[in-house]
């Protein structure tokens, strides 16, 4: 059912706990994993700012890549480069140009100062995709309730 699930992370909380949603997802379908990071740059009137130094992006990628081969999964990683506000538009991009069946994300991100319930990248990537996403919320976010997840199945 499942074949190539893409996780989304950018170093939150909410990334964090998305990645053992990951692994039990893939171990269930015996899926592969591309793990993908958007680091977001702004553009300034004459420099171009980074958000996060590409050593650090790389190196987050990396580590979750093999945390997911470590578990015995098959696990590539893909960082994009993406303008500031961009990043769900890359997470379509990245899943379509992929042949992903399922998107695992955080609840939350870095990011989010917009969204009420849900991250704002979190609900365009929601809005914008005709495959599953799996919301994964963080233990720390609101009293636990019996699951954890939320499943969105575009028609």
């Amino acid at each position: 059912m499942f074949k190539h699930i893409l996780v989304a992370i950018d170093g939150s909380a909410y990334s964090h706990e998305a990645m053992p949603a990951a692994v039990e997802m893939a171990k269930k379908f015996d899926s592969e994993i591309l793990v993908m990071h958007a680091s977001e740059h702004d553009r300034g009137r004459a420099v171009v700012y980074t958000l996060e130094t590409p050593a650090a992006a790389t190196m987050m990628v990396a580590n979750a890549v093999k945390q997911l081969q470590d578990a015995g999964l098959v696990a590539n990683g893909q960082l994009v480069d993406v303008a500031a506000g961009h990043v769900a538009k890359a997470i379509v991009e990245t899943a379509n140009a992929n042949g992903i069946d399922l998107i695992v994300m955080g609840s939350r991100g870095l990011s989010d100062v917009q969204g009420m319930m849900l991250g704002s990248v979190t609900h365009k990537v929601m809005q914008a995709v005709v495959i599953p996403v799996l919301v994964v919320r963080t233990s720390t976010a609101k009293p636990a309730a019996p699951n954890r997840a939320v499943a969105s199945f575009a028609p």
